[in-house]
């Protein structure tokens, strides 16, 4: 018999891509508190420096460490791609950051 349960429990998972051409370790960086937000996981099959962070935490709470993290790297704050997922159900993103407005 064969486990499907995901691994993840969080209600969210977010995808957190670097679009900048520098290779950074953001794990390493991280604080007590911004470890305390969930899993965080390195994706090595991306092009980009990209992570995944499972959690509860809300979009903003996600996207003010995110910001923080690189503002520690001295990299430009739009920077980033930020992807939120629901839970373990990868078929309906929603694009966090950064917003795109049409007229």
């Amino acid at each position: 018999m064969i486990n499907s349960d995901s691994v993840h429990t969080q209600e969210y998972c977010y995808f957190i891509e670097l679009t900048g051409d520098q290779q950074t370790e953001l794990l390493a960086a991280l604080t007590p508190t911004e470890k305390a937000l969930g899993d965080w996981e390195r994706v090595y099959s991306a092009k980009l420096p990209t992570w995944r962070l499972w959690t509860n935490a809300n979009a903003d709470t996600v996207r003010f460490t995110v910001t923080h993290l690189i503002a520690r790297y001295g990299l430009p704050q739009n920077d980033y791609w930020l992807i939120q997922y629901q839970g373990a159900n990868h078929g309906h993103p929603r694009m966090l950051h950064p917003q795109f407005h049409t007229h």
